[in-house]
């Protein structure tokens, strides 16, 4: 057969995707001469490397409406068929493709293309296969249709042609930007959705795509509604049942409705049976259910329909678990039934797979701890230790490994030479991580050299003089390598501190000065159970749009037990925390008089832009590496506040305290930080709101009971505002007296106060 038998053009629409659109160019030039690139509004480099590609570039006003853009797309196409694809998207086998082409009928018009979605996670690739008609005819009478999720299926049947399934496939990477751009991404498909389904109430598969949505945005209130809504209305034999029937069974499964989930998920196995994600679901509910046996039969089920790769369940779109995840569940549930051996052989298959799957590490390590084998299990314990040194739980688990060694009278003799050695330590050490700091370190060692009994710095890569000035205080200076992690960083210099307890500071903050000797013996005293001293901090805050700068208060443990680096450490990549640590160990957090002075946000614009920026970066990787990580979200949102990003922060923010594990203090001052977004949105209902919530859970912050004073006068409450101004005044009148009871406070103006108060004593409005 002629194996030019049809001409290709290659489509596709773009806006700012020069990071993608090499690559994907890349992938299909050999296979056209003729490739059309759409652009609806890119501000990037996307069209000029397009133009290196093509000279077919097009701009295109966006109109919210993909399959309108698609459509202008192949109305400039000039060949037999087109191949549709995205930017982020790359096209792995183009001589399948041509060959493919090459042997198609003539009733054929459109062609089953897969794609692979990756989504990168430590524990392995997540995978989502589906089939999707990518390549197909050029007609007039064939276009898409649906502004979102648009579809050219529908079109090229009614032209009365058939649909042949392929082995062409793309590997698919748009679910592998960072958590911000996913989140925008998955908002503006939301208000597409929710129009389309204004046009279309009654689209099982409208609703189906606006419930996954929905699920994305973790809103399983509103999932489920529209997924109740989209199984009700599609057919058993419509592709969009199963599809609807897995998810379903997924949301379900989120909201603890396992009964709801497995029944959905048997009913989509019971329409397409070479499946993985239903057993999937059916797996995980038997497993929560305590039926073992029933839950090893559906991950091997799942096993199966990945060898077999049926085409209706790429159709239908099949979730594809890492298979070390799925070696994981048979060996987890193995262990729950006794079956030791078959565990044992499923988690070492599964690190066959993956050797750095760490919950087939800890598997491993769980067992060999239980047949004695000491060693090997803290091989693989440490190995896990290495893939996630802030888990919290490899810690104790090492503990229990190192408790299960015999309790010989060696190792007695040992512990009391162990104990010897813990009195011989010293009380206080600062411990400290520094790069060219040669500016700020002077100051700091100086407020605290009388204090501490031994300085550790980490130098984490500096070409001024801080080391040479930490010498002169007779620090110990260690070096390492600066791997966007303030934790690790501080961990490493936890390692060489020997004191009972630890100070950590920043170059850029002073300690106030108070009675060295009543301290370190009230130090020296403190009960067993005591963890760590809550120091207030003091820091003035530039304003970067001009103006004096703010004083902000917070209260931190800046002062805390040194139990070693394996039970006390700091977590996170940036606004690193140690009191997640010490309150997994059972330790109290005692408040202090204590004032630490922080001069690191008093700085230039640009010295606090690139603070900012770096800051932005390193909260990014946090947030991808732990998702529902509230602490994380709310620096974000913060962040994103400093960048001037106001929307975007109001929804980080909100997106933290839906994590729901924030403590009373930082939600107090998220719910703070709300009440500003949305007052400064002029929407002072909902400032009022957040406002009040934050009161509730912290009374006495001046800075959220000013923001209640201004939101009740912007709505006219002028008898309220007048109250709640006087208390303001009252509470500001005490502000450095009492320490802060939020994550943290800031020093209003008395005129700003008083100004408020007066146009509320004389009912004006004030300006907007």
């Amino acid at each position: 057969m002629n194996k030019n038998k049809y001409s290709l053009s290659v489509c596709l629409i773009a806006k700012n995707e020069e990071n993608m659109i090499r690559d994907c160019l890349e992938s299909v030039k050999d296979i056209s001469n003729d490739i059309i690139v759409v652009d609806t509004g890119s501000i990037d480099d996307t069209k000029s490397i397009a133009l290196e590609y093509t000279s077919k570039v097009y701009n295109y006003e966006w109109n919210d409406d993909f399959a309108a853009a698609r459509n202008f797309c192949i109305e400039n196409a000039m060949n037999d068929f087109i191949l549709s694809i995205d930017c982020d998207e790359r096209l792995i086998n183009p001589k399948t493709l041509l060959s493919t082409l090459s042997q198609l009928d003539d009733n054929v018009g459109g062609v089953m293309v897969k794609v692979v979605s990756y989504n990168d996670k430590k524990e392995g690739k997540d995978v989502f296969n589906s089939k999707m008609v990518r390549l197909f005819r050029n007609q007039p009478t064939i276009r898409f249709e649906g502004i979102i999720h648009e579809q050219v299926l529908n079109s090229i049947l009614n032209a009365g042609y058939k649909i042949k399934d392929s082995e062409v496939e793309f590997i698919h990477e748009g679910y592998n930007h960072d958590a911000v751009t996913m989140r925008k991404k998955q908002k503006r498909n939301l208000d597409l959705l929710i129009r389309q389904s204004k046009q279309k109430p009654n689209s099982a598969y409208n609703l189906f795509q606006l419930a996954r949505t929905y699920l994305a945005l973790n809103d399983l209130e509103n999932a489920e509604k529209e997924i109740s809504k989209a199984i009700n209305l599609s057919k058993d034999d419509d592709s969009v049942k199963p599809q609807a029937l897995n998810y379903g069974g997924l949301i379900a499964y989120k909201n603890n409705q396992k009964e709801l989930a497995l029944k959905r998920a048997l009913t989509s196995l019971s329409l397409q049976p070479n499946q993985g994600f239903a057993n999937y679901i059916i797996g995980e509910c038997n497993y929560d259910n305590h039926l073992h046996s029933s839950a090893i039969n559906s991950y091997n089920a799942m096993l199966e329909a990945y060898r077999k790769e049926d085409l209706k369940a790429g159709i239908i779109g099949d979730y594809i678990l890492p298979t070390s995840q799925i070696y994981f569940r048979l060996g987890r549930s193995n262990m729950a039934i006794g079956n030791v051996k078959e565990a044992k052989f499923n988690f070492e298959k599964g690190l066959e797979f993956n050797e750095s799957d760490l919950n087939c590490l800890v598997g491993m390590a769980d067992i060999l701890n239980k047949e004695s084998d000491y060693d090997n299990a803290l091989f693989y314990l440490r190995k896990a230790k290495q893939l996630a040194p802030d888990k919290q739980e490899l810690n104790h688990f090492i503990q229990v490994v190192l408790n299960s060694i015999n309790n010989s009278q060696k190792n007695k003799v040992k512990n009391i030479a162990i104990n010897d050695l813990e009195s011989a330590k010293p009380l206080l050490t600062l411990s400290m991580i520094v790069k060219n700091e040669e500016k700020m370190l002077r100051g700091c060692l100086e407020s605290a050299e009388k204090l501490v009994d031994e300085i550790v710095i980490v130098d984490t890569g500096s070409e001024d003089r801080t080391v040479e000035i930490a010498r002169e205080f007779g620090a110990k200076v260690y070096h390492f390598d600066w791997i966007n992690d303030f934790a690790a960083a501080r961990n490493e210099a936890l390692k060489h501190s020997n004191g009972k307890w630890i100070l950590y500071l920043d170059a850029d903050e002073r300690i106030s000065q108070f009675e060295i000797d009543k301290f370190r013996k009230s130090l020296s005293e403190l009960s067993e159970d005591s963890g760590g001293l809550i120091c207030t901090i003091e820091s003035p805050h530039a304003n970067l749009t001009g103006g004096e700068s703010d004083v902000h208060r917070g209260s931190y443990p800046r002062i805390f037990k040194n139990l070693g680096v394996d039970k006390v450490r700091f977590q996170g990549r940036v606004h690193e925390q140690i009191s997640p640590s010490l309150k997994e160990n059972n330790l109290k957090l005692l408040q202090s008089d204590i004032i630490i002075y922080h001069l690191g946000y008093d700085q230039s614009r640009e010295i606090m832009e690139g603070k900012i920026e770096r800051n932005y970066k390193m909260l990014l990787q946090h947030v991808r590496e732990e998702p529902t990580n509230g602490y994380a979200w709310y620096q974000l949102g913060q962040t994103l506040g400093h960048m001037n990003l106001k929307k975007e922060a109001e929804e980080t923010i909100k997106f933290a305290l839906k994590c729901g594990n924030l403590s009373p203090m930082i939600e107090a001052s998220a719910s703070a930080s709300l009440s500003q977004f949305t007052g400064n949105d002029k929407r002072f209902e909902e400032a009022l709101k957040w406002a009040n919530h934050s009161l509730n859970l912290v009374p006495n912050s001046l800075y959220a009971m000013n923001l209640r004073a201004y939101s009740l006068l912007h709505l006219g409450k002028f008898d309220e505002a007048e109250k709640e101004f006087e208390k303001t005044l009252e509470l500001k009148s005490k502000f450095y007296s009492n320490a802060p009871t939020s994550g943290y406070d800031v020093d209003i103006p008395k005129s700003v106060i008083e100004d408020g108060l007066n146009k509320a004593r004389n009912k004006v409005f004030p300006k907007l």
